[in-house]
């Protein structure tokens, strides 16, 4: 067992798992996050609405680990890929890198919904994180499935034969 957790603990540590690990975790964290943000507006809880916070807050900012280990495996990604997936990987990669404001932008707005809490301007963030939340969770479905399209040639066909 002790052999089990040694290996499990080094693959944590490896860029390609590490960034696998990460990578859909703002799309399920958001989702989360979002469902206790809901609910805790629902039943007036404040307390649920700060953990609501804390778990999109979470989810987005680790958006920035996630691309130091993307950018830390691609070069060993592409070398155990056909040279024809290169250029797709390349170009995710560019992709995530490109689109991360949006998930920053969403912590940033989320820190500043959770200084708001005790304000009369409260619900003002409240409805902002949700708003957003919300188009950010479309914007990481979309970006899940573009990532599904680089690492699962079966999609990539499908997609191509619409």
């Amino acid at each position: 067992m002790w052999r089990e957790l040694s290996t499990l603990w080094q693959s944590v540590r490896d860029p390609e798992y590490a960034h696998l690990l990460l990578e859909s975790l703002p799309l399920y964290g958001l989702a989360f996050g979002l469902t206790l943000l809901v609910v805790s507006f629902v039943v007036n809880e404040r307390k649920c609405r700060l953990l609501a916070f804390g778990f999109i807050f979470i989810s987005c900012a680790s958006v920035w680990p996630y691309l130091d280990f993307r950018l830390e495996a691609t070069p060993r990604i592409l070398a155990t890929r056909a040279v024809s997936y290169g250029p797709i990987i390349q170009a995710q990669t560019q992709l995530r890198q490109d689109t991360a404001w949006a998930f920053y932008l969403m912590a940033g707005i989320t820190l500043v919904a959770l200084m708001m809490t005790k304000s009369r301007y409260a619900k003002f963030g409240i409805l902002a994180v949700f708003v957003g939340g919300l188009l950010l969770f479309w914007f990481s479905v979309w970006l899940h499935k573009k990532e599904c399209e680089v690492y699962h040639p079966n999609i990539i066909r499908n997609a191509t034969q619409r």
